[in-house]
């Protein structure tokens, strides 16, 4: 029997500017194996944070691997769109091609903002096209010696409006990070073909208890807490007829004990990255000598400042630009 690994995480949690990304990933595993067992079972080829390496791609956190203000995406690239091509067969060769393999063709919300509409960047972004596709095909023939195979690399990209829209309805951007997750975790709830799914998340702020948010996710299940303490949290949703079970884990820093979360962290991180890259692109075009921003508060406020004055000129309203929280 199949057995899916599963792994959550976001990136862009704090900032003032730019989405929130949810990022999901799941391996399917021939055999039962551990959440970190991926980063042994794909060596040599897979490795995690450390120097870089043109022969490795890294899997590890997306902090560990990017840093703001670089504009070099290049360890975050390889990853996952080397495992999108696996996945796939191909590699998106645009950020809107990208967007709508990773949402269900849902990218038309990138049309309501002016930095986006009309709008699109090359893919690869920063790293080499020929050394990406050498990793894609050296990472089909590990999986293939592993018994492992790609699953989904998906997200759900919350830019202002629509984060705005849900803080307001669900009262918090932790209920909105939630919620978002949520999403993913009824999905899988959903595929009947999956007996055993094992799903590893970070902790939801300094959220304990996680029963009351999963147990409406799981609709017909036999609920249970596997444990739950200061920290660690896993529970056990299994169908009533017994032949189908997902376990669900929370930890903190939970990239380190987690092959697909930390693949996740990236996804969301990477994709976030390719949504700022257009943003200042376009607010630059129209402020001279404008620095970039990751959209972090230490230098939201400095951004948002500056751009104020063509913001007015061009009649953008400041909810699509600026979150509520």
């Amino acid at each position: 029997m199949s057995h899916w690994l599963a792994g959550l995480d976001e990136a862009g949690y704090g900032p003032q500017l730019g989405p929130l990304v949810i990022g999901f990933v799941t391996l399917k595993c021939e055999k039962r194996i551990a959440a970190d067992s991926p980063w042994d079972l794909l060596s040599p080829l897979i490795g995690a944070a450390g120097r870089r390496d043109k022969n490795v791609i890294s899997v590890a956190d997306s902090k560990r691997l990017h840093r703001p203000g670089t504009g070099d995406l290049s360890r975050l690239e390889e990853g996952v769109l080397s495992f999108i091509g696996a996945e796939r067969g191909t590699v998106p060769r645009t950020f809107r091609q990208l967007i709508d393999h990773c949402t269900a063709n849902r990218s038309s919300y990138l049309d309501e903002y002016p930095w986006y509409r009309d709008q699109d960047l090359d893919l690869p972004h920063s790293c080499s096209s020929i050394n990406l596709s050498g990793k894609i095909r050296r990472l089909e023939r590990t999986f293939d010696r592993c018994a492992i195979s790609s699953g989904e690399i998906r997200a759900i990209p919350l830019e202002v409006r629509e984060f705005n829209s849900q803080v307001k309805e669900r009262g918090g951007k932790g209920a909105v990070d939630a919620w978002a997750m949520g999403r993913f975790l009824r999905w899988l709830w959903l595929q009947s073909d999956r007996k055993q799914i094992e799903v590893w998340a970070d902790r939801l702020g300094g959220r304990e208890r996680y029963g009351p948010l999963l147990y409406p996710l799981f609709p017909g299940c036999i609920f249970k807490i596997l444990e739950q303490d200061k920290e660690r949290q896993s529970y056990r949703a299994t169908s009533v007829q017994e032949n189908r079970v997902v376990d669900v884990h929370f930890r903190k820093q939970c990239e380190q004990y987690s092959f697909c979360t930390a693949l996740a962290s990236m996804t969301a991180k990477y994709l976030r990255e390719l949504h700022m890259v257009l943003l200042n692109r376009y607010w630059s075009q129209h402020v001279p000598d404008l620095k970039p921003t990751a959209g972090y508060p230490q230098d939201a406020g400095r951004f948002i400042g500056q751009v104020e004055g063509a913001r007015q000129t061009l009649g953008i309203d400041t909810g699509l630009l600026v979150r509520s929280r």
